[in-house]
């Protein structure tokens, strides 16, 4: 199953404004989970396999999942966050060493 965290489903469209046109939006696995307020358990799980694959290890990859965060549980929310803090030289952002110690 953890090839399947790399499927896509069109959930949506997206307005383009530089190219002027509606385009579908692709909605991930993770993406989902998200969406659906699934629990930290399965959630962290999806995201976990997500993050296997190195093609989503990537900054970019990392900030599609912004988009979602608005539905997400509080905790599967802090989880992401903390993600996107490693992602970002904020200075809003946690210290690498809280970082850590939110994931040890």
């Amino acid at each position: 199953w953890p090839d399947a965290v790399k499927e896509k489903t069109e959930s949506s469209f997206e307005y383009i404004f530089e190219k002027s046109q509606w385009v579908p939006y692709w909605d991930t696995p993770l993406q989902i989970a998200c969406l659906c307020r699934a629990s930290f358990e399965i959630t962290s799980l999806v995201l976990n396999t997500w993050l296997s694959f190195k093609e989503n290890r990537t900054k970019s990859a990392i900030m599609t999942l912004q988009r979602v965060t608005v539905n997400c549980a509080e905790d599967v929310k802090d989880l992401i966050s903390h993600l996107f803090a490693l992602c970002n030289n904020n200075a809003d952002n946690p210290s690498p060493n809280e970082i850590m110690d939110y994931f040890v």
